[in-house]
């Protein structure tokens, strides 16, 4: 089994990747509800979807986790700057998923692993 040598931007993505769950983790547990709370949690969402594109599309089920979480920071953050209007955080949390699976093309990904199921 060939092993391959671990890219510059795999190793960026991943890294970024930890990054941005450690501060949508962390930001949970530091004034919930909070402006800065949501802030920090956008911010976290939003760097778990660079690493995501740096990383790659290798699984599919980790890219729709990456996505997932992404999208629920992007969901929280609209939550609380809406003074918790559910409606725009679901609006928000379905269009960013919508948004990230177009722009990592993972339909495509699902038709081509499709055959293998």
């Amino acid at each position: 089994m060939k092993q391959s040598s671990l890219k510059f931007t795999t190793l960026f993505g991943v890294i970024v990747i930890v990054l941005g769950v450690i501060l949508e983790i962390g930001a949970l547990f530091y004034h919930v509800g909070s402006p800065e709370s949501a802030e920090i949690v956008f911010t976290g969402a939003i760097a778990v979807t660079v690493g995501h594109a740096f990383f790659g599309l290798d699984s599919l089920t980790l890219s729709l986790v990456l996505t997932t979480i992404s999208s629920l920071g992007v969901g929280y953050f609209v939550l609380i700057q809406t003074h918790l209007n559910w409606l725009w955080a679901i609006i928000a949390f379905i269009a960013f998923y919508a948004f990230i699976l177009s722009m990592f093309k993972l339909r495509d990904s699902v038709r081509r692993r499709h055959n293998s199921w």
